[in-house]
């Protein structure tokens, strides 16, 4: 694949964006630069479209700094924060389940670019489902994943991010199975 250097420029941009943002307003404990870095990496690697890569890398900012939904539209467009938009947390939903799914009706309804950024998030994050915490959450994790899957086949059902995800699901499904088991 041919590179093009104004958009490998705009990606960078929005990678100094995302650490700067993070330095100077982050309140996330977990690794969440590398994980946006893999994110964003991921849809790269794939050729997605350079708006969707740089959603990518910074689908975590509005709900892990201060950053707005308006600062983000006005460095990089509408599109990207729509789709950054799409893929935060509702702060005012408290059940787990119920964020989440709120988090994919929004994507659905921006449509295929929120779809596959909230994808190429979900198989990150799936490397560490079974991982810690109670039995609840894991099934929540699964359920969550299960229904993500079913959901986004109309969006993203002929693109390999996609496949990956639905091939990922009986992995992850028995690390979290054979994880409950041991914990017992």
């Amino acid at each position: 694949m041919m590179r093009d250097l104004a958009n490998d420029e705009e990606i960078e941009q929005a990678i100094h964006y995302l650490v700067h943002s993070f330095e100077s307003s982050g309140d996330n404990p977990k690794p969440v630069v590398l994980h946006s870095i893999r994110v964003g990496m991921n849809l790269y690697d794939r050729e997605y479209e350079t708006h969707i890569v740089i959603a990518g890398l910074l689908h975590d900012l509005l709900e892990d700094t201060a950053v707005t939904f308006d600062e983000i539209q006005s460095k990089f467009g509408t599109d990207v924060a729509n789709i950054v938009e799409a893929t935060s947390f509702d702060e005012n939903i408290d059940d787990y389940l119920e964020r989440h799914y709120d988090i994919y009706r929004r994507c659905f309804a921006v449509g295929r670019s929120a779809v596959a950024v909230k994808a190429a998030d979900i198989l990150d994050n799936s490397a560490y489902y079974g991982l810690g915490d109670s039995e609840e959450l894991q099934q929540n994790l699964l359920e969550k994943m299960a229904y993500f899957i079913d959901q986004s086949e109309p969006y993203i059902g002929d693109e390999d991010i996609y496949q990956e995800l639905n091939d990922k699901f009986p992995v992850v499904k028995e690390r979290v199975t054979k994880n409950a088991e041991t914990d017992v």
